[in-house]
């Protein structure tokens, strides 16, 4: 049996836009403006604002980030220590990453490196509707963390290449 090109090209085509649509666990989510409602207060005299003491500017250097996060991660989460890969953004101290749980779901890292660099808190939002805080630990090598989500549910991550931290759960 013969298969003719634009058969061949069709089913090609077909295959790369299944894998697609199952590989982008995108959620859109409208962001509604906020109103904001300003009362002015009408007097009959203008009235002098209070002149408020200002604090005198540091001229120190602002501190420098002493890790760099940004990249895909293997990672281990739940108690039932599920591997999945997340890829996350550094920007300064500020740490996000989103990553596909299954079932068209995922979740959504957002957090701040510590002072230290040697880990990372934040919070992290469920397409499923749950929430919590989560807190990383890295190790001095850079290349994995310990961590927890809430307090009591492992989270723990290596960069590609390296094993699985034990324990997870810190």
């Amino acid at each position: 049996m013969k298969i003719s090109y634009a058969s061949k090209w069709t089913i090609l085509t077909a295959i790369l836009l299944v894998s697609m649509a199952c590989s982008l666990p995108f959620t859109i989510t409208p962001v509604e403006p906020e109103e904001k409602i300003i009362y002015v207060e009408i007097t009959p005299t203008p009235e002098m604002p209070a002149v408020e003491p200002q604090a005198e500017a540091t001229s120190g250097p602002t501190p420098q980030v002493a890790v760099n996060m940004d990249g895909v991660w293997t990672i281990w989460q739940g108690s039932a220590e599920q591997q999945l890969t997340i890829n996350f953004l550094q920007q300064g101290y500020n740490l996000t990453g989103n990553v596909a749980t299954g079932g068209g779901h995922s979740l959504l890292f957002k957090g701040i490196i510590n002072q230290d660099s040697k880990g990372a808190t934040g919070t992290w939002e469920s397409t499923t509707g749950s929430s919590g805080s989560f807190s990383i630990y890295l190790s001095d090598s850079l290349q994995y963390f310990s961590g927890n989500m809430g307090g009591g549910v492992p989270l723990c991550g290596t960069r590609t290449g390296t094993m699985k931290p034990s324990p997870c759960l810190q």
